[in-house]
């Protein structure tokens, strides 16, 4: 990792000049399916995943560290591990590393990462826990809009919660993407004509 950024210094280099909270909020919407630890096996909870996020350092076009909270609704569907139907809803409180794609609303690299650690909280029906919360993230162009696929794990210290994976597919939110292309900061990396 260090590797890696020490790689990407180079790219950093583009400074902002603006540092309103509007240029600091990005948020996402997609999709996401929570991985329940039950003994040795585990049980899926399907949701809806909405990622708000400020970048509390957004000096650098490819850069920030961000204050973000990747949430999921859903619902855990009867099977043979978890023998109920219920309400699933997990809600972290993250700090965030961008790295590249996404960064910023003026970021310049075709592909991006984030990494990030914070503290949760679950409920699963009647089952509601706390508990540290890991997550990484690359990101992307897809045809013309950005898109980011997340990992997340979440490790149950409080109360009778789950320990749970996750993975979401989100699609990056944001009028600018257009200002982007209009300003032709994407042609070096894909031509959409």
């Amino acid at each position: 990792m260090l590797f890696l950024f020490v790689l990407l210094l180079p790219h950093l280099g583009h400074a902002q000049k603006k540092s309103t909270l509007k240029d600091r909020w990005r948020n996402s919407i997609g999709a996401s399916v929570h991985l329940l630890h039950v003994n040795e096996n585990v049980s899926p909870a399907f949701g809806l995943f909405y990622n708000p996020q400020i970048n509390i350092v957004n000096k650098y076009a490819d850069f920030s560290l961000a204050a973000t909270m990747p949430l999921t609704l859903g619902a855990h569907i009867k099977d043979s591990w978890i023998e109920e139907t219920f309400f699933y809803g997990h809600i972290p409180a993250v700090l965030e590393a961008n790295l590249g794609h996404y960064s910023t609303r003026d970021f310049r690299s075709n592909i991006g990462m984030s990494l990030g650690a914070g503290y949760g909280a679950q409920i699963a029906g009647s089952r509601i826990g706390s508990g540290v919360v890991g997550t990484v993230s690359a990101r992307t162009w897809f045809f013309k809009g950005s898109l980011t696929i997340r990992y997340m794990f979440h490790y149950n210290v409080q109360g009778n919660g789950y320990d749970t994976h996750c993975l979401s597919l989100a699609v990056n939110m944001g009028n600018y993407f257009k200002k982007l292309d209009h300003m032709n900061k994407m042609s070096k990396f894909q031509n959409f004509k």
